[in-house]
């Protein structure tokens, strides 16, 4: 079958299971051709293509909405509701998405990018099905690793007891998460599983026994099962629970989804599925190396990651000062393999579980531990409430590494890390930082903790950044800000990786300017900036943030208490939504790029 000729699911009604099987290998073919070109997510989306093929075969989308959690694993969807002829375009400017999108198609129904909201999603749905007095059904997909998510949780509690809908819920258990699931969670899905040999065995009998035999055979297993497996947790909150099925047969898949329309109750549908499956390495991978791969780069990247180079930092810092680190799910993600197996006894990994490794942090500080907690800026968000109360309130000695801050890039609108610094920043006693490079990344890690006490954020970029080697670290003794050029016609206060951008604009438009690294942009460095405004009548300030309460509004509440009259201009992205795209070219579109950097300060100067 060519793919790109799919307009929509229905086709796939008048299939055979061969057929099916066979368009299954297409796809996953496919998947594993394209997705090293663009970018994306590989090894959640090759062991969810006979799922996926299953769901659209048994029921009818858009009328049943299809809820995936995150939406990163949904690409098999995209196939087949008729976006193959665009997968060339995935995560590139103005292309296809890498998750669900409402604006693309009908059938994308639920968009989040966050784990753990698809079955608070499902009961949304369903409610909104019985108001309107339409019959749509609703079918969540969520991984072994977000129903560990604490708002998974609530949601399974509520809907289990909910006798006015009927919900289906598809567990999708691939014992992987971004990196491997954590908790008594994971470990209770493994008992329910029994044994993946088991799974394996009965694959090899089906291809050689009879369909009488195997009949036979799923009776005796059924009533053993019945006799010796106790209820689990699934049934305990009020479902009906079927599993473990193997997630790969597809003839299995479909049977069982048939019986699941005609339940009366909730439903839990829990499928084995070898993430990564078709592609050796990736099914190898128990890590998450290949949970996301980025496309080949043809310009030779310098260097090493920002998350490389601060786990790096943490991890040299223990010979000075002993940390306690709290990991969301992110050991790859945040470069921590390493120090996760030497400081094995300093270290946890909690899960999807941004709002309880927060706490958990509040209280190690309160004990006098010091705490490492590196959080995604998309995610941190998610703690908002346990970090203004457990934390900045009571001023608990927590260090925030906020990694993948500013535009991410190829994730899109739900992960662009643009919101942190309007939200840390209206905390109470909390310090927002962000280095130019890795020494002053270093330094500022240094004086987080071992020079002050209060709750601090240190940001970094997605990237790369240049290596240390060796060169001298400058003590950071209080908040302060570093003038990088000197100048007398304006002054230009920018902090983190837009430092280089505005150092060259400048440069070429020739100007006499006084560049400064706002590296505290809470609290401000008001010795310095008094000065500056002294000094220079104009000033110009730029942030690569969504700026509601970030460092312009506070120069400027700055200034007016102490009465001054100079002329300021801010460049940011304030009170806009970043979709996807390579980095330079959203800069562009948005109109933050060198060029409109360039056109500002003339105008500004005008």
């Amino acid at each position: 079958m060519n793919l790109f000729d799919i307009k929509d699911p229905s086709f796939l009604k008048t299939l055979s299971i061969k057929e099916l099987k066979n368009l299954a290998d297409d796809i996953r073919a496919f998947l594993i051709e394209e997705i090293p070109k663009t970018g994306g997510h590989l090894s959640s989306n090759l062991g969810t293509v006979e799922l996926i093929i299953a769901l659209h075969y048994v029921f009818d989308s858009p009328k049943d909405a299809f809820i995936f959690d995150v939406g990163h694993q949904a690409y098999t969807h995209k196939i087949l509701t008729g976006r193959a002829k665009d997968f060339h375009s995935l995560r590139q400017t103005d292309g296809l998405s890498g998750y669900i999108n409402y604006d693309e198609s009908i059938h994308d129904q639920w968009e989040s990018g966050h784990a753990g909201t698809s079955l608070s999603a499902l009961q949304g749905f369903l409610y909104s099905q019985q108001i309107k007095g339409e019959d749509g059904r609703g079918i969540a997909i969520i991984g072994d690793a977000s129903i560990t998510n604490g708002m998974a949780f609530e949601a399974l509690n509520v809907l289990g007891s909910d006798q006015k809908v009927k919900g289906i819920i598809v567990l999708n258990d691939n014992e992987m998460g971004i990196s491997k699931s954590v908790g008594a969670i994971s470990k209770a899905l493994t008992r329910i599983r029994f044994n993946r040999l088991f799974i394996k065995i009965k694959r090899f009998w089906q291809m050689i026994l009879p369909k009488c035999f195997l009949e036979i055979l799923a009776r005796m297993k059924r009533g053993l099962k019945s006799f010796f497996q106790r209820q689990n947790i699934f049934e305990d909150l009020g479902y009906l629970y079927i599993g473990p099925i193997d997630g790969h047969d597809l003839k299995g898949l479909i049977y069982n989804f048939e019986r699941i329309k005609r339940a009366r109750k909730s439903v839990v549908m829990h499928i084995l599925t070898d993430k990564g499956k078709g592609h050796e390495l990736a099914a190898q991978d128990k890590i998450g190396t290949f949970h996301g791969i980025s496309k080949p780069s043809l310009k030779k990247k310098e260097g090493i990651s920002w998350s490389q180079g601060v786990a790096n930092i943490i991890y040299d810092l223990q010979e000075k000062t002993k940390t306690f680190v709290i990991m969301p799910a992110m050991t790859v993600g945040t470069s921590f393999v390493e120090f996760s197996k030497v400081y094995k006894d300093r270290y946890i990994d909690v899960g999807i579980a941004e709002e309880h490794a927060t706490s958990m942090a509040a209280m190690m500080a309160h004990q006098g531990i010091k705490v490492f907690l590196p959080l995604y800026a998309t995610f941190s968000q998610r703690a908002f409430d346990q970090i203004l109360n457990d934390i900045a309130r009571s001023n608990h000695h927590v260090v925030f590494g906020i990694d993948r801050a500013g535009i991410v890039g190829e994730d899109g609108s739900t992960h662009q890390g643009i919101f942190d610094v309007s939200m840390f920043s209206l905390m109470p006693n909390m310090v927002i930082t962000m280095p130019y490079d890795l020494a002053e990344a270093k330094a500022l890690f240094e004086y987080a903790f071992m020079k002050q006490s209060h709750p601090m954020v240190i940001r970094y970029p997605r990237g790369t950044t240049l290596t240390l080697n060796g060169e001298a670290i400058e003590e950071i003794k209080s908040p302060s800000w570093k003038i990088m050029r000197e100048g007398k016609d304006l002054a230009i206060i920018t902090y983190g990786q837009s430092i280089d951008r505005l150092i060259r604009v400048s440069e070429k438009m020739g100007l006499n300017a006084t560049i400064i690294n706002a590296r505290f942009i809470k609290p401000l460095d008001e010795v310095m900036l008094n000065e500056i405004l002294k000094t220079h009548h104009k000033i110009f300030v730029y942030e690569e943030i969504a700026n509601v309460a970030g460092l312009y509004p506070m120069i400027l509440s700055f200034a007016h208490k102490h009465q001054y009259q100079n002329d300021f201009m801010e460049m940011n992205m304030t009170d806009q939504i970043i979709h996807h795209g390579n980095y330079q070219e959203i800069l562009k579109k948005i109109k933050m790029d060198e060029d409109s950097i360039e056109k500002a300060l003339k105008e500004f100067l005008s």
